[in-house]
């Protein structure tokens, strides 16, 4: 049961003040087998102070110092820092925003007593943009529901709190859950700490990140290899204001790098020659680099345009224009596929022809048609 905390000194001039936990108000809440200590209550939001270093909003952060000339988010003003997360379409601020107007906030947030928040970002930012926005803010602003860990608790175990990040945001639940970029930075860094710290190779490194972040060991190498594409798309930026901008475009399109992996460097599309593979990536880097005016639209896009180095008309259709006619080789891609695809069904249907004893008359007349058919084709074609 939540209770309303009514410490005075949590906030003062500004200044977040630890926030008291008394033992007799403990209750134990379970992360991936370790029952921490928890105390639920309510806070004003005044008491709650972002985590700036944050895999969901830390390339926002990033863009904003640079916007600002400022080396450090804490330069910044709050209003300035709550209205530029407002207005990137990514983290659905104002959508959340409206159903905590009407709902308050359902989901308690989770934060360490000196008021850092372990999860509940996209919920701070979106109760202080109904402040900001509201002519009157409701009255739930006051007092929102939290459950508090003691940060001597989480330092007992150095891996602690990247846990309760895994629980609270991989685990399926009615929140809306992280992107693919924040969600592979989360996992790469848990991972090389974990590694490190232990000192085992990359398979047992994968069997505690798995156990952690409750995915199975396809997607955990999913996310890190594509992390690392999108990071060589980074930084191949020739300034830092280039790649502040090329992170704001793997943030958004952090799946369109995902596909690429799939299609141009796994599986049985993979290019073998090295040298193939560097001209698609530089292509696909070029295009992506584009931003808004990026001709790729579609992430089913991704599949035609890593095919096309394979076929000299569609490649060279791609190269003259820069990429910009990409629409144009995905038809004719698109359109190869088919051909393959009914290629395919041939053999199936000879293969089915040579296992009938006895054919309908019916289906003599369509294989005499079909016979002529194709003899007229190879006619055609041999001129």
């Amino acid at each position: 049961m939540f209770k309303k905390n009514t410490n005075k000194k949590v906030v003062e001039n500004n200044k977040i003040k630890k926030i008291p936990t008394p033992n007799h108000k403990a209750e134990k809440k379970r992360f991936h087998n370790e029952w921490i200590n928890v105390y639920p209550c309510y806070l004003p939001l005044e008491a709650i102070h972002f985590w700036k270093d944050n895999n969901r909003t830390i390339f926002t952060f990033e863009r904003l110092c640079r916007l600002k000339r400022k080396e450090k988010l804490e330069d910044i003003p709050l209003d300035d820092i709550i209205r530029f997360v407002a207005e990137q379409d990514v983290h659905k601020i104002e959508t959340l925003a409206d159903s905590i107007a009407r709902n308050g906030v359902q989901v308690p947030l989770i934060i360490r007593d000196d008021g850092k928040l372990l999860d509940g970002n996209r919920r701070y930012f979106a109760c202080h943009w109904l402040k900001m926005t509201s002519e009157k803010p409701p009255e739930s602003l006051s007092k929102i529901p939290v459950q508090v860990i003691r940060k001597a608790d989480l330092d007992k175990e150095e891996t602690l709190e990247r846990k309760i990040l895994a629980e609270a945001n991989f685990i399926p639940d009615l929140k809306i859950p992280w992107p693919l970029d924040a969600q592979a930075r989360a996992v790469d860094e848990y991972y090389r700490q974990f590694k490190q710290r232990n000192k085992v190779d990359h398979e047992a490194a994968i069997v505690e990140v798995t156990s952690v972040f409750g995915i199975n060991t396809q997607r955990a190498n999913d996310l890190m290899e594509s992390l690392a594409l999108t990071k060589e798309f980074i930084k191949e930026g020739a300034s830092e204001d280039e790649k502040i901008r090329r992170r704001a475009i793997v943030e958004e399109k952090f799946v369109y790098f995902w596909e690429f992996r799939n299609k141009a460097m796994k599986g049985r599309g993979a290019y073998e020659d090295t040298d193939d593979l560097n001209e698609v990536k530089t292509m696909f880097f070029q295009m992506m680099a584009k931003g808004p005016d990026n001709p790729i639209k579609n992430v089913k896009q991704v599949e035609p345009l890593v095919q096309a180095k394979r076929d000299p008309m569609a490649w060279k259709i791609l190269q003259e224009s820069k990429g910009q006619k990409v629409n144009l080789v995905v038809s004719v891609m698109n359109e190869k596929k088919e051909v393959r695809k009914s290629e395919d069904k041939i053999r199936l249907f000879l293969a089915w022809l040579k296992d009938v004893d006895d054919l309908t008359p019916q289906a003599k007349k369509y294989l005499s048609e079909i016979s002529e058919l194709a003899a007229k084709k190879s006619k055609d074609g041999s001129r």
